[in-house]
C-alpha cells in the first residue's frame, strides 16, 4: 500500500495515494515509513499541520530514518524554517547508516540559498560534492554561486562536471553562455 500510494503520488493522483497511505496506516499503525510519506504527501496538498504532524509521527517511532529527517527538512525550509531545517539535514547526513549523505547535506545547501546565505550554501555544497563528486544537484548550483561570485573559470569547471552526468537544460545551456561572455569566449 505504501509503494502504491508512491506511485500515485508521483501521477499526482492525490486522492488515490491519501487512500493507499490511509490503509497502510490502519494495517501498522506503529510504521514510520507511512507517516513519512502521509508528511510529503500533505506537503505537497499544502496542509502544512498534516504535514508536520506526520513527520513528526514518523520521527518519534523511527528517530535514525535519514530519509524522514531529509523529507521534513524539505518541509521546514518551503515553509520558511531555514536553521531548523540545516540542524534536521545535518542530523540525517551525520547518520553512518544513511546511503547517500550528499542529498541531505545538498539540501542545506539549497535550504542556505533559498535563505540568501550563499556562504554557507557553499560550504554545504562543496561538503556535498566531497562525499559525491558527481552528484548533479550539487554541482548545478555550484555554478550559479560560483558565476554570481565573478569566479567565471571556476563555474565553468563545475558546469563542465555537470554537463558529464547531468541533464542539459535551458538553464545550464543559459549559464554556459553567460560564463562564456564573461570569459571572452564567444566561440564557445
Amino acid at each position: 500500500n505504501i509503494n502504491d500510494g508512491v506511485e500515485y503520488m508521483r501521477r499526482n493522483d492525490f486522492e488515490r495515494a491519501l487512500e493507499k497511505l490511509d490503509r497502510a496506516r490502519n494495517l501498522d499503525p506503529g510504521y514510520y515509513e507511512t507517516y513519512n510519506m502521509l508528511g510529503v504527501l500533505y506537503q505537497r496538498l499544502g496542509k502544512s499541520k498534516e504535514a508536520e504532524n506526520n513527520f513528526k509521527k514518523a520521527l518519534k517511532l523511527n528517530g535514525s530514518s535519514s530519509q524522514t529527517m531529509n523529507n521534513y527538512g524539505q518541509f521546514l525550509c518551503q515553509t520558511g524554517r531555514f536553521s531548523e531545517a540545516i540542524k534536521i539535514f545535518q542530523r540525517a547526513a551525520d547518520n553512518p547508516l544513511y546511503e547517500t549523505p550528499a542529498v541531505a547535506v545538498t539540501n542545506a545547501g539549497l535550504c542556505a540559498m533559498r535563505n540568501n546565505d550563499p556562504d554557507n550554501a557553499e560550504k554545504y555544497l562543496r561538503h556535498a560534492l566531497e562525499l559525491n563528486p558527481k552528484f548533479p544537484e550539487a554541482l548545478l548550483p555550484m555554478v550559479q554561486i560560483t558565476y554570481d561570485d565573478g569566479n567565471y573559470l571556476s563555474a565553468r569547471g563545475y558546469l563542465q562536471r555537470y554537463q558529464e552526468v547531468g541533464k542539459q537544460t535551458a538553464k545550464t545551456l543559459w549559464l554556459g553562455i553567460q560564463i562564456e561572455k564573461q570569459l571572452g569566449d564567444d566561440n564557445a
